[in-house]
């Protein structure tokens, strides 16, 4: 909850959620909500992403975890204030170190809405490969919008940091 205004700052703005599943924050009271449903309720997976300079809160980052089939799904917001500055795929780099080198998975996966392209590149400069796109496949904001498909397995991982 020491958070929420920062949650809130970056998640008030229609653009920075324009293309995620919920719609922007209208108060601070809907922050606080979405913090107690979302992360406090099940917190496996969920982190807050934060500059180190001043310790805000700038996006989030989970980590949905498939351990039966040893693959993971990552995804990932940040508020459009700090886009381009490369959090996304810093923090991004550090999931995949996480599921490839300490959970033994052997891929993991991540969606983008095809009219978000800038959310590819982050998968792209993390060594991520595109696999396809699935057709009407999101409910977003009451229409139907393709999503792009992008993956990288451990033997892809381990080539990318020289191990």
């Amino acid at each position: 909850m020491d958070d929420a205004e920062d949650m809130y700052a970056y998640a008030k703005d229609p653009e920075t959620v324009k293309y995620l599943s919920f719609d922007y924050y209208k108060n601070l009271t809907e922050a606080k909500t979405e913090i107690l449903n979302y992360f406090v309720k099940s917190p496996q997976g969920k982190w807050g992403i934060k500059l180190k300079a001043n310790h805000k809160l700038i996006g989030t980052i989970d980590f949905r975890l498939d351990a039966p089939d040893l693959k993971a799904e990552i995804g990932y917001a940040i508020g459009c204030e700090n886009w381009g500055n490369g959090y996304a795929p810093e923090a991004a780099t550090r999931v995949l170190r996480l599921g490839f080198a300490e959970l033994g998975l052997k891929r993991i996966e991540a969606l983008h809405c095809s009219e978000n392209p800038k959310s590819g590149r982050v998968m792209q400069k993390i060594g991520m490969q595109k696999e396809g796109v699935l057709h009407n496949n999101t409910q977003l904001k009451g229409r139907t919008v393709d999503d792009v498909l992008y993956a990288i397995t451990e033997d892809q991982w381990r080539k990318q940091i020289g191990k």
